[in-house]
């Protein structure tokens, strides 16, 4: 079935703003646009000196750029889009197309079994979506040129030819200036405004309708129960989900950046080396995650078991310095070079992550000659039993999230207890 929403109102559509600058994107950034315009267009002949992201940035780190996170407001505001993503001034309501089939097996011949498979398919066209953060691996990404503006974005929309035709000059752009200047203004910034005439780039990583996302895969559940008489009630399930494709367009219709319409699949992806070592064909999220249980009653008393599984994947954030071909000397361990380093094979690969829970049940039910007494239900919950914390990841970047040398998509809380107490009447 199609879907919409009637009456769509984009003031509804409400974020928090973070604007950061970042410092020493390198020479090849912003998928070529700052260094290689095209056209009659003269791009960015500086070199590049990698800073990092922060509030503030030193005369040493080059390029400079701002980049914007969050609600499409503060961007069309700060005239982002007045030449570059012009359909993104309005947003509207995305809209999805939906397909499902599935299948039961419960035979009578083998009473307690239950099994279900059901085929899904999820098609999300125009969706709401922001592309900010900049790091190395993002802002070389051809299908992502879109999301950052350069003075010479505003030439080839046939604005001021003449004053924004070299990306060294900003300066002499005085729209270019003027997005600088209203979002340096915004009070929600932190940057220090003196920066603007140094700015060479802007990151538009607000909310915008880009592309689409057509995800389709398997859930699955499986239960058997069976009672044993003296020996108690059984049961067994699993139930979960396999992806088998998540195709996805960053941003369809813009001539400037046809990579931007190429469908790419997050189970089956490139992403960018990791010193030297080629990361092709992985999963950039977790391809497939269950939860199993087995469980026992006998009268008032009840166990369960649970197990929680993530499939591996390989996150995006960028390799430790020191870490495959980036030393400064074979077998060293101090980073800036192009020599094997003693720390060597080094990928982003995240493992497979297994919890188990346990629950332990005990039930008054009718026993009690006191009524107030019956039907009280105490349960203690185990969760994480084994104290597991999340696989190491190194992550030093800001975007959606601190700097941690842990998974965050996973919770590192580690072993905890619960009581539960009910009464039914």
């Amino acid at each position: 079935m199609k879907n919409a929403i009637a009456g769509w109102n984009t003031t509804l559509f409400a974020q928090a703003t973070t604007i950061n600058v970042n410092c020493g994107a390198d020479q090849q950034s912003l998928a070529g646009k700052l260094t290689n315009p095209g056209g009659s267009f003269i791009g960015w002949n500086g070199v590049g000196s990698n800073g990092g992201t922060s509030t503030t940035c030193g005369p040493q780190m080059q390029p400079i750029g701002l980049a914007l996170l969050g609600a499409s407001g503060t961007a069309i505001e700060a005239g982002f889009r007045q030449y570059a993503n012009q359909s993104g001034q309005k947003l509207r309501p995305e809209t999805s197309m939906n397909w499902g089939l599935g299948a039961e097996f419960a035979p009578t011949f083998l009473k307690g079994l239950d099994i279900q498979a059901t085929w899904y398919q999820v098609k999300i066209n125009g969706a709401l979506r922001g592309f900010p953060n900049p790091n190395t691996n993002s802002i070389n990404d051809p299908g992502l040129g879109f999301a950052y503006i350069v003075p010479t974005d505003i030439a080839k929309a046939g604005v001021d030819v003449a004053g924004c035709s070299n990306n060294n000059t900003p300066t002499t752009c005085p729209e270019f200036e003027s997005m600088v200047t209203k979002l340096l203004a915004d009070p929600r910034n932190p940057v220090n405004p003196q920066i603007a005439t140094s700015v060479l780039w802007i990151n538009d990583g607000a909310t915008l309708n880009a592309g689409y996302i057509k995800l389709d895969g398997l859930d699955f559940t499986a239960s058997y129960d069976v009672d044993l008489g003296n020996l108690g009630a059984w049961n067994v399930g699993i139930n979960g989900t396999y992806y088998l494709h998540q195709l996805g367009a960053n941003f369809v219709g813009n001539p400037d950046d046809p990579a931007a319409a190429l469908a790419q699949d997050i189970f089956h992806t490139t992403l960018a080396a990791v010193g030297g070592i080629a990361q092709n064909g992985v999963e950039s999220i977790p391809r497939m995650r269950y939860r199993a249980r087995l469980g026992w009653s006998n009268g008032a008393l009840s166990v369960t078991g649970f197990m929680d599984y993530q499939s591996h994947f390989f996150h995006t954030q960028n390799a430790p310095p020191n870490a495959n071909f980036q030393c400064l000397a074979a077998g060293g361990t101090v980073g800036g070079g192009t020599f094997p380093c003693l720390i060597n094979g080094y990928t982003n690969i995240v493992p497979s992550y297994y919890t188990f829970d346990l629950s332990l049940g005990y039930d008054t039910g009718e026993q009690p000659v006191n009524n107030y007494l019956k039907h009280i239900g105490i349960q203690l919950v185990v969760q994480n039993i084994m104290d597991k914390h999340p696989p190491f990841i190194y992550r030093i970047g800001t975007g959606a999230g601190n700097p941690t040398a842990f998974d965050i998509s996973k919770s590192d809380q580690g072993r905890t207890f619960g009581l539960i107490l009910t009464k039914t009447w």
